[in-house]
């Protein structure tokens, strides 16, 4: 062959040798691995070869005394280099706790506030109370209350007394309905209902629950914005300079107690 014949091989059709796929007995082998896929195996594990033999050998020349800037901002995490992430400082965190601290504060003497405004116009006048109202009564008034006939024996004398009172016409002395009775707030007489006009009092009743609610709600939140304020400035006491001692545990959410021992100025 001569000099050109080297050019003919671009040229000639040369047959493509196809690898084989699995054969059908052994699919259950999986995929049968192809002459590309040995090259992308093989990198990838010399690549990771020379990687590791490139620890090694820094490791090996590393200098102990070598000192980089970086290091400061860097830390070991788990192995790993980690760059520290900027944070905030001891006064910067102090800063924000009195902040929220205050605000915390300011919420808990606005709910006060609220209830005590609330209380003004809410006595809880219709709540069941353990104490009762005692009429006190001589015979005159129990004559005009009852239709019970007196008799002249001390004993006849005692069961006429006693029948007046079981038959005492309670509403005819307070002047209003029976059905009146039971309320211990509002009481209204028979000529006050005869002349006035009233709204429904289910709506009413609804409207004083929902105010009762609200006030209870207040004072609970209150109460809680409490602690939390406790907490926020026990916090902020802590990070102070000065000896102190633990005189008390927290309890039932509350804070724990803090004593500070005196210290000696010059």
């Amino acid at each position: 062959m001569g000099g050109g014949d080297g050019n003919l091989r671009r040229v000639v059709h040369r047959r493509v040798h196809l690898e084989r796929h699995q054969p059908a007995q052994r699919k259950k082998l999986g995929y049968l691995e192809k002459h590309k896929d040995y090259v992308l195996r093989a990198r990838d594990y010399h690549r990771k070869e020379d990687g590791i033999k490139k620890l090694q050998r820094k490791a090996f020349f590393k200098n102990e005394d070598e000192f980089s800037m970086s290091m400061i901002n860097h830390t070991t995490v788990d192995g790993r280099n980690r760059k520290k992430g900027k944070g905030l400082s001891q006064d910067e965190v102090a800063l924000v706790d009195t902040q929220d601290a205050r605000y915390v504060g300011m919420r808990e003497q606005m709910d006060k506030k609220e209830a005590a405004r609330a209380l003004e116009s809410l006595h809880f006048l219709d709540a069941p109370k353990s104490n009762k109202h005692v009429l006190f009564l001589d015979e005159d008034d129990l004559q005009k209350g009852s239709c019970a006939s007196s008799s002249s024996a001390p004993s006849g004398k005692k069961r006429s007394l006693a029948k007046s009172l079981q038959n005492y016409d309670v509403a005819a002395h307070f002047d209003t309905h029976p059905e009146l009775l039971g309320r211990t707030s509002n009481r209204l007489r028979k000529k006050q209902l005869e002349t006035q006009a009233f709204a429904d009092v289910a709506e009413l009743s609804q409207g004083s629950r929902g105010n009762y609610r609200k006030l209870l709600h207040q004072q609970e939140r209150a109460k809680r914005l409490e602690l939390v304020r406790g907490e926020l400035e026990l916090r902020h006491n802590l990070r102070q300079k000065g000896r102190r001692r633990k005189v008390a545990d927290g309890v039932d959410g509350r804070p724990a107690v803090y004593q500070w021992l005196p210290e000696r100025k010059r």
